[in-house]
């Protein structure tokens, strides 16, 4: 059995927001790069998947059908007119909702392999990112919840009691827990940047850390929130947003963690969901645009794939 599964979709690449937006068409291509620079290590513990793109039942779990429509009617309208038009702020291309289905069926996908064994943990690079669409609506640069997505697929489909989603991002997940927060058996943690929304009532199992902390504060942090999951709550899978607005020098971020630091951040929850959910664990990756990212997203996947940083 690999590793780590690498789950992709070329139509991920597709979504043009037009190259002065933080998620623009470069962004795919340099994580792809920079992994495949470092194929000679990742090459036999990685399981490269082709993503089955989402039904639209599977975005039905988390979004109206009304919003369903919406982002398929603006995505048509695009491509009449041939340039990105916008929705809630977030621009939509002609490719962008084949782009957002391949984004959600990364996430989907990325359990399922898990979950039939076919590897020990999964990374979806999803694009467009998820983390801030909400059951109506888009936000942050995101069209349908990728994260969310997958985690109601694991109750649904698999039956898992219990789901842990632990966000990683410059802003906290608040869309990730609206959109989730029916379902008693999903479990949201965000470790976030204690300024980045002002004007959202603080949750209590979130941990908010200040500018410029870097990833040994971030890797903290984290622990401490894990550590108030009481053991008879213990998931039976761990979901993470995995937001890199969180390194030093992104465009969208204030934090100041390297990309050697994800590795460790990485390890650290890893740790945990071996003690805790039987090492079951996804990642997807959300937004990040600075020029540390393929590089964190290297030192990523070695994290799961049990290598040591490069």
């Amino acid at each position: 059995m690999k590793v780590t599964a690498y789950v992709s979709h070329e139509d991920c690449s597709r979504h043009d927001t037009g190259w002065n937006r933080p998620d623009h068409q470069g962004r795919l291509p340099a994580v792809t790069r920079a992994v495949y620079r470092d194929m000679l290590a990742l090459f036999e513990p990685l399981l490269q998947v082709q993503a089955a793109p989402a039904a639209e039942a599977e975005l039905l779990r988390v979004h109206t059908r009304r919003y369903v429509d919406d982002v398929r009617r603006t995505a048509i309208a695009a491509a009449a007119e041939g340039r990105p038009l916008e929705l809630g702020g977030v621009p939509i291309s002609g490719a962008s909702w084949d782009a957002a289905l391949a984004a959600a069926g990364c996430a989907v996908t990325a359990v399922d392999v898990v979950m039939r064994g076919d590897a020990r943990n999964a990374f979806a690079a999803a694009r467009p990112p998820g983390r801030g669409a909400r059951a109506d609506e888009p936000g942050e640069n995101s069209l349908f919840n990728n994260a969310a997505i997958a985690a109601r697929h694991l109750r649904e489909r698999h039956g898992s009691a219990r789901v842990l989603v632990v966000a990683w991002g410059a802003r906290p997940a608040t869309a990730i827990r609206e959109v989730l927060a029916g379902d008693p058996g999903i479990f949201v943690i965000s470790i976030h940047r204690e300024d980045a929304d002002a004007a959202a009532e603080p949750h209590p199992h979130d941990r908010a850390l200040p500018p410029g902390s870097g990833g040994a504060a971030f890797a903290a942090a984290m622990r401490d929130a894990l550590e108030q999951v009481a053991p008879g709550d213990s998931p039976d899978f761990v979901l993470l947003s995995a937001g890199f607005d969180i390194l030093a020098g992104d465009p969208s971020g204030a934090l100041a963690v390297t990309a050697r630091e994800v590795h460790d951040l990485t390890a650290a929850l890893m740790e945990w969901a071996d003690a805790r959910a039987g090492g079951r664990l996804a990642s997807v990756l959300e937004g990040g645009s600075g020029p540390a990212l393929g590089d964190a997203v290297v030192q990523h996947l070695r994290a799961l794939a049990g290598l040591p940083p490069a």
